[in-house]
């Protein structure tokens, strides 16, 4: 029994010995990483944050509680790429701003760390970030324009269409150049629709581009190509004098009708004692209107002619006449045995409309023949003046007994597209 304990107490004294020299030889190892002494870290940047760009990136933070922190460093690429931002410590809280240039379109993994002089690290911040290049400009398209027209009193209306957000669309550029030959940009947020511009020059272009952010936080801004257009409809309704009602008289029989000022009125039709094609109004129908009437007294009228006439650039018109609805108006009117046209012919008068021959004359550019069958909102035409050229705008007519139908508005547009 005296023999077991001694034994015991041998192997337990033995024991001790080799795990007092484990730690000393462990305690040496470690001296070997250390260089004798504890290791030593530097604090880390605080509230780490990177923003998106063009081939590049921002990165920010703030040194708020080591006063050793000499600089930053930024790695990714499997550390195969760094770059070394200097820190200026202050005795307070230190902002830390950075862009990192020529980082091609990718996503990338940083890895980020602060030292001090001594070269001691932090402990590894991980963040994730995007840039954006080439591929993300290539899948970018500009805003649509739903219409866009420029008013008779010069101002351009533009709607647009909306847009897919998540491309990053937040704006569209205008830039035009107003009547002082003045230019201005005006930036249209994405959620507004309609543009209305003021004191428009005419006969000019305006630009147009959509600017996009791949992320809201992005630094760079992206956008399209500018692209230069006219307005799609454009409001020549100016160039036609004493163009809607109430109209003005160059004269009037003292009574209902008078003749038209600015116009130019054939003897056909003023077949009211020499005055005719204005009506001051009668039995419930509105004054100052065009209004070619015969019968009740009054001659029939035949190739009557009431026009203006103008020079035209090549281009694409609409000429629209508004017609009185109502029983006074069209549907008491012309029959299809009537000849009544609104027209616009090549030259300084109307064509001859006896028998339809308007509608084959070769100096015809469009024609709308009315009846009283039609709707109101009907009264227009397209033609296409193919140079610059004088061109005659207005009614021309032959029509029988107990006939008349009131013109509200003579309206000139010119299309672009």
């Amino acid at each position: 029994m005296k023999n077991l304990r001694n034994i015991l107490v041998t192997a337990f004294a033995t024991a001790l010995i080799v795990l007092i020299h484990s730690c000393a030889s462990n305690a040496d190892d470690y001296l070997k990483f250390t260089e004798g002494g504890a290791i030593s870290y530097t604090g880390k940047i605080d509230s780490l944050k990177i923003f998106s760009g063009r081939d590049r990136i921002k990165i920010e933070g703030l040194i708020i509680s080591d006063p050793k922190v000499s600089q930053l460093r930024v790695y990714w690429n499997a550390k195969k790429d760094s770059v070394v931002i200097p820190i200026n410590r202050t005795s307070g809280i230190d902002e830390v701003s950075s862009v990192i240039e020529s980082l091609p379109e990718n996503i990338y993994n940083f890895d980020v760390k602060t030292f001090d002089a001594k070269g001691n690290g932090s402990v590894s911040q991980y963040i994730t970030a995007q840039t954006y290049g080439t591929r993300y400009q290539a899948s970018l398209t500009d805003r649509k324009i739903v219409s866009s027209s420029l008013s008779s009193d010069l101002s351009l209306t533009i709607n647009f269409a909306s847009m897919d957000l998540t491309t990053g669309a937040f704006a569209t550029e205008i830039v035009y150049t107003d009547g002082s030959n003045l230019e201005h940009t005006v930036t249209v947020p994405v959620d507004q629709t309609q543009l209305v511009i003021p004191n428009y020059k005419i006969g000019t272009q305006f630009s147009q581009r959509s600017l996009f952010l791949p992320t809201l936080t992005a630094i760079d801004t992206f956008y399209t190509e500018f692209v230069s257009k006219y307005p799609q409809v454009i409001d020549l309704s100016y160039m036609i004098k004493n163009n809607t009602r109430p109209f003005l008289t160059s004269s009037t029989d003292g009574g209902r009708w008078g003749i038209l000022a600015d116009w130019t009125t054939n003897a056909a039709c003023k077949n009211h004692n020499g005055y005719g094609g204005w009506d001051g109004g009668c039995c419930g129908n509105p004054p100052g209107t065009i209004n070619l009437e015969s019968g009740w007294g009054a001659p029939n009228i035949t190739n009557g002619k009431i026009y203006q006439t103008v020079t035209l650039e090549p281009g694409t018109y609409v000429f629209k006449t508004d017609l009185l609805a109502g029983g006074s108006g069209l549907n008491s009117g012309w029959s299809t045995s009537d000849y009544v046209y609104i027209t616009a012919t090549s030259g300084t008068s109307l064509a001859d409309s006896e028998g339809g021959a308007l509608e084959t004359n070769a100096a015809t550019l469009g024609f709308k023949k009315i009846v009283n069958t039609m709707s109101p909102d009907a009264a227009e035409f397209t033609f296409v003046v193919n140079q610059t050229q004088q061109v005659s705008l207005g009614i021309s007519l032959t029509q029988g007994q107990e006939r008349y139908g009131h013109f509200l508005s003579v309206r000139l547009y010119k299309k672009n597209n």
